[in-house]
């Protein structure tokens, strides 16, 4: 039986980290299944694996369309995992991965993806309960939120 995967939608990491124990993180016991996806990681978002199955996009630090000043980048590009989760389960936004180190931000230009990988795993609410580790998404797209 497959059960609907908990969302960590770029988990937050500044305030948790300097104020919050550990009990406040978000982790694999959480949920049956806890689907990360990381968007900002490394400045507002955690880094590294932390569900069962982790979403790496566009190396995980900013995303595009995200423009203005540092602090407006990142907080843009950290808000848009809600954006990339909700076109995921509406369908409406083709999000896969492929499998990738456990290490998330991921340094630009390391990070290239062949959507032919035979192990490529399409973002959704369907996904297998089984599906472990971390995968990187490469998307490419000017859109604000809410996509199309």
């Amino acid at each position: 039986m497959s059960r609907r995967p908990a969302p960590g939608l770029d988990p937050a990491r500044p305030l948790v980290t300097n104020y919050g124990s550990r009990q406040f993180r978000l982790g694999r016991d959480d949920a049956h299944v806890v689907q990360v996806i990381h968007t900002n990681a490394g400045f507002l978002g955690e880094t590294g694996l932390v569900g069962h199955v982790d979403f790496c996009v566009n190396g995980g630090i900013y995303q595009p369309g995200c423009k203005g000043h540092m602090m407006r980048i990142s907080r843009c590009s950290h808000f848009m995992s809600s954006c990339y989760h909700a076109a995921s389960v509406r369908k409406s936004l083709r999000i896969v991965g492929v499998p990738c180190d456990s290490t998330c931000p991921k340094k630009r230009g390391h990070w290239g993806l062949s959507i032919f990988n035979k192990r490529a795993v399409r973002l959704s609410d369907d996904m297998p309960d089984t599906l472990r580790g971390m995968y990187c998404v490469r998307l490419d797209h000017e859109e604000d939120c809410p996509f199309e």
